[in-house]
């Protein structure tokens, strides 16, 4: 009977203990950033779709610490490596520039790194100059209905209105686009598309 006992006693710690594991090993770790997590981060020197190449490198650094229960864990200040992986500079016809980037490594003051997958939450779009666009055309056509109406032509404000149009299309077409840049110091997001476990340290 004693030997029964000890043996349902030792069982039973061997199960605490076993739960205790299981308990603890599902929980998150306050140092893993899931999928989906936002970072901010500040550009540590420009990069633009008119002087950019693919697989040109550059660093950002985290412009915003992200804070879990209390504890720090991604200071401000850590650097981000980023990869340009498409460009496309702006031409006539008023196509802009292009340009795409991907956000690959953490580093960490104390040389460790973790590999990311991260990705702009907003495209890069250049400044517009569709308005400019349209002020060309119509701004043509006015003219044009002017320099018409001067003739004295009983068409002449309509023929001068549809030259004054083309002559309008074709400066907007001769325009060229805008190419899209990150600006040094600019801020921006960026969204982990894979799970990271970050290393627990004290900062």
């Amino acid at each position: 009977m004693d030997f029964i006992a000890r043996c349902t006693k030792v069982f039973a710690v061997l199960l605490l203990l076993f739960a205790n594991f299981l308990s603890v090993s599902g929980q998150r770790s306050i140092y893993t950033l899931p999928a989906g997590t936002r970072i901010r981060l500040s550009m540590d020197a420009a990069i633009s779709s008119k002087v950019s190449s693919v697989n040109d490198t550059f660093t950002t650094t985290v412009a915003k610490a992200i804070v879990v229960e209390n504890v720090v864990v991604l200071p401000s200040g850590t650097v981000v490596d980023g990869r340009v992986t498409k460009v496309a500079s702006a031409a006539f016809g008023g196509r802009h520039g292009q340009m795409q980037v991907k956000f690959e490594t953490i580093r960490f003051p104390d040389n460790r790194s973790r590999n990311i997958h991260g990705m702009l939450v907003e495209d890069l779009k250049p400044e517009s100059v569709k308005t400019a666009n349209i002020f060309s055309i119509f701004g043509g056509t006015a003219a044009g209905a002017l320099i018409g109406g001067a003739a004295k032509s009983e068409n002449g404000a309509l023929i001068g209105a549809g030259i004054g149009a083309g002559a309008g299309t074709a400066v907007a077409l001769l325009r060229k686009g805008k190419d899209v840049q990150i600006k040094t110091s600019e801020e921006f997001e960026i969204e982990l598309k894979n799970e990271v476990v970050l290393p627990a340290s004290d900062y």
